[in-house]
């Protein structure tokens, strides 16, 4: 007689662990599927801000790892860069967040709005250099947008599993 098959509050506790993971992933994920369906926006200018949060400290999982900046010396409007390290790495030949002189290089900037003051960057270019829409959305957003989306639906669905089970499960 195994340990679990005797508990029923096992169904429970793993289907709220289960929906617990995939809304927290979902929640990484939302800015970029929102940024799929929404018109892009150009914008000018030179980074005032930029800085690079994560939880897991550059561990380069897609969408846990991303760049945030500000242009023009607006405090209110971000704009988040979802890259791979590979692309930053490519990127950094021509422009890099942390150099000196980020300030001084004028950037054109592809941007789809997610919320009133943030929006996803889909195209970045620069007198030296450029990361296009292809690279950032088409290779890397949407590739690993549906990944995780599709992680998110089999965490869900297997929360619903556990839930069935857990009202089916007679107590004994």
């Amino acid at each position: 007689m195994s340990f679990f098959s005797t508990r029923k509050q096992f169904y429970l506790n793993f289907s709220f662990l289960f929906l617990f993971l995939g809304g927290w992933l979902f929640s990484y994920i939302q800015p970029v599927l929102k940024g799929l369906l929404q018109e892009d926006h150009l914008f000018y200018g030179t980074v005032t801000h930029a800085s690079i949060p994560s939880v897991f400290g550059g561990t380069n999982v897609p969408f846990f790892d991303k760049t945030m900046f500000r242009i023009n010396g607006d405090d209110e409007v971000t704009f988040y860069l979802y890259a791979s390290q590979e692309m930053m790495d490519d990127m950094s030949d021509w422009f890099s967040f942390a150099a000196r002189n980020a300030g001084d290089v004028p950037l054109e900037i592809g941007a789809a709005r997610v919320d009133d003051n943030k929006f996803v960057v889909h195209s970045l270019a620069s007198t030296d250099g450029e990361a296009d829409f292809d690279d950032l959305v088409m290779d890397y957003q949407v590739y690993y947008g549906f990944v995780f989306l599709a992680a998110v639906i089999v965490l869900w669905l297997l929360a619903l599993v556990f839930l069935i089970c857990w009202l089916v499960k007679k107590r004994r």
